[in-house]
């Protein structure tokens, strides 16, 4: 079955396209199980913060109606779910998890871009070689994965870290054999392939590989054309079997919440 989890909408403001577009353009690209998880309205523990890259908490209902309607239209042609893309921030995750609780969703990716609570640290896009600040990244995705709610870890290599491979390798192995060993998919992500981003990174992916993570492709589409790019979506399929990475099929996952 092909399927995607990892698609956003124009709530979030750096993505374009109509909601109606990207079902009808996965339709037409055959995947079988669209997810909608756009980034998600986060909460910040001061009042002159927020950020610019996720839709407000006023737009979560227009957004879940909005999916709702079109999973009602289109149930013969396509299975369509609700979904979020979050980051676990640990002053604000109850908050968070006490918003969200009254919405039907299907589930919910980690999708961690910081560290600590987002305003208090710089973007991981930028390279670093501070190995304390990757240990933290490590320390903080396992603790959101450690609250249950999260069905897979998207872009887990996101961190761009220049400093010396072994210790890259020492401490993303933590990362590894605890998603190995709670049976938690990683995100092989095909937006970072597309635009030769920092991720996905080879070195983390071969770690993967001899740890026996399993993955899953996600687009990570910001416009509904990305859902059509097959030829991208065979290269990270290729990719991973070069590597010995299985893709587990969607009925293996967990959904939360």
């Amino acid at each position: 079955m092909k399927y995607n989890l990892h698609t956003h909408t124009e709530r979030c403001n750096h993505a374009e396209g109509s909601d109606r577009e990207y079902v009808e353009a996965a339709i037409a690209a055959g995947i079988e199980v669209l997810g909608f998880s756009d980034h998600c309205p986060q909460f910040f523990p001061v009042d002159d913060y927020y950020s610019f890259f996720r839709m407000k908490p006023g737009q979560l209902e227009d957004y879940v109606s909005s999916v709702l309607k079109l999973r009602e239209e289109y149930k013969s042609d396509i299975k369509i779910l609700l979904g979020l893309e979050a980051e676990y921030y640990p002053q604000t995750f109850r908050r968070f998890s006490d918003f969200i609780a009254d919405f039907p969703l299907d589930y919910l990716i980690l999708g961690e871009h910081f560290i600590g609570n987002e305003y208090d640290y710089d973007s991981f896009y930028e390279g670093k070689s501070d190995e304390e600040l990757l240990k933290i990244y490590v320390n903080q995705v396992i603790e959101g994965l450690e609250t249950g709610a999260f069905t897979y870890l998207a872009h887990p290599d996101n961190f761009y870290f220049r400093g010396r491979r072994s210790v890259y390798r020492s401490i993303m192995k933590k990362l590894c054999d605890y998603a190995r060993e709670k049976e938690i998919p990683l995100e092989y992500n095909m937006l970072g392939y597309l635009n030769r981003r920092n991720y996905p990174n080879p070195h983390f992916w071969k770690l993967a590989a001899e740890t026996g993570n399993k993955a899953v492709i996600g687009y990570d589409a910001h416009n509904p054309r990305a859902l059509l790019n097959e030829r991208a979506f065979s290269e990270c399929q290729i990719s991973l079997k070069k590597l010995g990475v299985r893709t587990v099929e969607l009925g293996e996952m967990r959904l939360t919440p």
